[in-house]
């Protein structure tokens, strides 16, 4: 991979500094494999957590559902402090979601099921939706769960600039390189109209 001649400025803990070294290099070394790791977790997490709506004919009932895991994500986790000491990340975004939709009912908002009323009660069927999401976050391994966390955060540090919490894949891997081609280009054209 290419290197940018870009300059970041990043300030480890001391506790990271003693396990990966404090050069340059080898901090630019280990950013990288965890860039690595990550981009696998993410690849992961986009298979395994759900963001569809859907119709089904079942025995002449339409079933309608949509289910929107990484918006409930989204809204769950946003502005949540992490820590990385933490050895069980999944632990805590499963509590997260699981307190959200009991405070907030942000289950009701993402999960909407369409189900006669005679057999299948609202809450409880999107009660059911938020427990099985949060069972696949505690089956999360520590890169995949924080994953989620830094994807999260990096579509409400951009959710302003045009990204669909709904319709864009915000958490795949492949929407963020195209996002940032996208807007890498767009910054070089301002960049080269100021100047003229």
């Amino acid at each position: 991979m290419a290197r940018s001649d870009t300059r970041y400025s990043i300030y480890p803990a001391p506790k990271a500094i003693e396990v990966v070294g404090n050069s340059a290099p080898a901090l630019n070394q280990a950013i990288e494999c965890w860039a690595a790791l990550l981009a696998r977790a993410m690849a992961d997490n986009a298979k395994k957590f759900w963001n569809a709506e859907s119709t089904h004919l079942t025995d002449q009932i339409e079933d309608m559902y949509a289910l929107k895991e990484w918006c409930v994500l989204a809204d769950s986790l946003k502005e949540m402090p992490f820590n990385p000491d933490f050895a069980n990340p999944g632990e805590l975004l499963a509590t997260a979601i699981e307190d959200a939709n009991r405070l907030e009912n942000v289950g009701e908002k993402w999960f909407s099921i369409q189900l006669p009323p005679e057999k299948y009660s609202k809450i409880e069927l999107t009660d059911e939706c938020i427990a099985e999401l949060a069972k696949k976050l505690r089956e999360r391994d520590y890169p995949q769960a924080w994953a989620i966390v830094l994807v999260v955060q990096w579509f409400w540090e951009h959710h302003d600039e045009g990204i669909d919490i709904e319709k864009d894949p915000w958490w795949t891997l492949a929407f963020r390189r195209q996002w940032h081609q996208t807007n890498a280009k767009k910054s070089a054209k301002r960049r080269s109209s100021r100047e003229s």
